[in-house]
């Protein structure tokens, strides 16, 4: 799929740092570029489906402005986006946590999806606040 750097920090158990990968921004930047003709159309739908989260928490439905919106905080490029692989100890620890209720899981690190295809959770923060908010969560 996409490329992706290791986070690193002292707040988790190695097994759990391994575990969170922050998407490299250049692979955003080309995805969006590329827009849906993308080699990594799963990665535009995840990134849009975040953004939407972002902006737009409590709405199932946007309309074409809402959308519109959408579109233009995902060029402007002032986010990062970590990735927790569903195969992952620490995929596993934050699931046992919340009692398998993966809507608890994506609210309690909002915005973060669940995504569909991979069932990896996507989290729209840098690996290092993500790591602070998972320690907290699993103290």
């Amino acid at each position: 799929m996409a490329s992706f750097t290791r986070a690193q920090g002292p707040h988790l158990p190695t097994d759990y740092m391994r575990s969170i990968e922050q998407i490299d921004p250049q692979i955003i930047a080309r995805t969006l570029d590329e827009g849906a003709g993308t080699e990594h159309i799963e990665l535009l739908d995840v990134l849009y489906e975040l953004m939407e989260r972002q902006l737009y928490p409590h709405k199932d439905e946007l309309d074409d402005d809402e959308h519109t919106e959408v579109a233009w905080a995902l060029e402007d490029g002032a986010y990062a986006v970590t990735r927790i692989r569903h195969d992952s100890p620490l995929y596993r620890a934050l699931f046992q946590r919340f009692d398998g209720n993966g809507r608890a899981l994506t609210d309690a690190l909002a915005p973060a999806i669940i995504d569909e295809l991979s069932s990896d959770l996507y989290v729209l923060a840098p690996s290092e606040v993500l790591t602070q908010q998972l320690a907290a969560i699993l103290e």
